[in-house]
C-alpha cells in the first residue's frame, strides 16, 4: 500500500492527478514511525513489523479498523499548515462519532495527535508531507481485536487506555459504513479529488 500511494504522490506532484482518498482495511501489521524504538514492544510478537517514514511511534493495524490515506495537496485544497491540514481530518472523525455513533465527548487533541473519547484513544495519525502532499494517515478503531495494543507502547504512551466504536457502543460496527459517514462529511471539500474505498 505504502508503494501505491508514493505513485499517487508523485502523480499529484507531476500534475497528473488531482489525489486520492483511501479508506481501507489492513491485514495485521505493526508499524514503527520515526520515533518509534524496540522498548516500544513489550512482549514477543508475532506479527509483522514495519519501520515506516511517518510520524509518531508504535501502532497497530488490521481488521476491524479503519485506515484513511489523504494523498492530496494540502495547498491546492485550502490548507494553510500541516496544523490545520492534519486536524481537518481528525476533527471529522470526531464529528461523526459525537453526531452519527453518540460519543459526545470525542474530540480531536492535537498534542496527543488523536481522536480521545474521554481517557481513551479511538484513533490515531502518523503522517509524512513532501512538497504538502502527504503519504499515511489516521486509523480509526472500529470492530477490531484490542489485544495486539496490549503487546506494544501504543504512541509511546505508557498506560495508554485504547478503545473502539464497538466497544464505546457495546454493538459491532460495519467499517465502510463509518468509511460512508466519514466521505459524506468531507466530500464537498474535496470534490475534485478520488475518494477509493476497499479493503487489502
Amino acid at each position: 500500500m505504502l508503494k501505491i500511494q508514493e505513485n499517487e504522490r508523485a502523480n499529484v506532484f507531476s500534475g497528473k492527478s488531482p489525489g486520492t482518498i483511501f479508506f481501507l482495511e489492513h491485514n495485521s501489521v505493526y508499524t514503527s514511525g520515526l520515533r518509534g524504538v524496540a522498548a516500544h514492544f513489550l512482549d514477543k510478537i508475532n506479527i509483522p513489523v514495519y519501520k515506516v517514514k511517518r510520524g509518531g511511534e508504535v501502532t497497530w493495524h488490521g481488521p476491524g479498523q479503519l485506515v484513511i490515506y489523504p494523498v492530496i495537496n494540502m495547498k491546492g485544497n485550502g490548507f494553510s499548515s500541516v496544523r490545520d491540514f492534519v486536524r481537518y481530518f481528525g476533527e471529522a472523525i470526531a464529528e461523526v462519532l459525537k453526531q452519527d455513533h453518540d460519543m459526545k465527548d470525542a474530540r480531536w487533541v492535537d498534542e496527543k495527535a488523536g481522536v480521545w473519547v474521554g481517557d481513551r484513544k479511538i484513533a490515531f495519525s502518523g503522517l509524512h508531507f513532501r512538497k504538502f502532499v502527504p503519504v499515511h494517515g489516521y486509523s480509526l478503531n472500529i470492530s477490531c481485536n484490542l489485544d495486539p495494543f496490549s503487546k506494544i507502547i501504543p504512541c509511546g504512551i505508557e498506560g495508554l487506555k485504547v478503545t473502539s466504536v464497538e466497544v464505546e457502543k457495546g454493538e459491532k460496527t460495519e467499517v465502510f459504513g463509518i468509511a460512508e459517514e466519514i466521505v459524506g462529511k468531507i466530500k464537498e471539500r474535496f470534490s475534485t479529488v478520488k475518494i477509493i474505498k476497499e479493503a487489502l
